[in-house]
């Protein structure tokens, strides 16, 4: 069973996310962990305890944007040390977040962070290195979480998975759909939910399969009804993919753990 899941740069606000907890299908979603080395953007930072509290609590996958390809945006030092340091940041903005104090420190398992990675194909040894030592001290006792990784479907998830055999792997892959957006929604308020199995890469966990969704209606708690662009859609494995052992009854609409 898959799960449908939602993320975005801009944090859309809490009414918003309430709304379409409320009147949606999307039971989890991204979150930034900012300022990262490629991505400033710190909106989502002191929503966390927001998120899990709108009834029945939204799943989470923390998403921290580390160094990228020299050919893209963003910071490019993609050395062994720059790979450690980055992922002391990455645990330093998570537990700034809240990922292990209060309801969260309950929650089984150690959280996952998923480091994000724009660019796809083979990568060069240099950024494999970056990424290895990322992983390494994130898995390390000198961090509360486990190592997980966002990537291409292509070349890129199987590369990275063969290096660390322990990794979480959402994929992107948007060539399925890419056009037929209008296949996005199967009624009002339900999105389609592919298995990430059918993603490219047999082993992905998760899968976003439409980049920049024209629009997202929903209905606020207070009644009206807002619009908000630019929205990536995801399915997952796992109801909340930053604790992937947690349970989710789908019967009752509740969690379990």
């Amino acid at each position: 069973m898959a799960f449908a899941g939602i993320d975005r740069l801009a944090y859309p606000g809490n009414e918003f996310m309430e709304g379409l907890m409320t009147n949606t299908n999307l039971l989890w979603t991204g979150f930034y962990l900012a300022p990262a080395p490629s991505q400033g953007n710190t909106s989502w930072m002191t929503h966390l305890a927001d998120l899990r509290s709108m009834s029945p609590g939204w799943g989470i996958a923390p998403l921290f944007v580390g160094q990228q390809h020299p050919s893209g945006p963003g910071s490019h030092i993609l050395t062994e040390e720059q790979g450690r340091q980055d992922a002391l940041k990455a645990a330093e903005l998570a537990d700034q977040a809240g990922f292990t104090s209060g309801m969260e420190a309950a929650l089984p398992g150690a959280p996952r962070i998923y480091l994000d990675i724009e660019i796809g194909g083979t990568l060069p040894a240099n950024f494999v290195t970056y990424v290895n030592a990322w992983c390494e001290v994130i898995r390390s006792n000198q961090t509360a979480y486990q190592p997980a990784v966002y990537c291409s479907f292509k070349d890129t998830a199987a590369q990275l998975l063969a290096a660390d055999d322990d990794l979480l792997v959402w994929v992107f892959n948007i060539n399925q759909f890419l056009g037929h957006h209008d296949q996005a929604l199967v009624g009002p308020g339900t999105f389609l939910v592919p298995e990430p199995t059918q993603s490219g890469f047999a082993q992905a966990t998760a899968w976003q399969w439409i980049q920049a969704f024209a629009s997202i209606t929903t209905t606020l708690p207070d009644g009206s009804t807002k619009t908000l662009t630019n929205w990536d859609l995801d399915s997952s494995d796992a109801p909340d993919p930053s604790h992937p052992n947690r349970e989710w009854d789908a019967a009752a609409g509740t969690w379990v753990t």
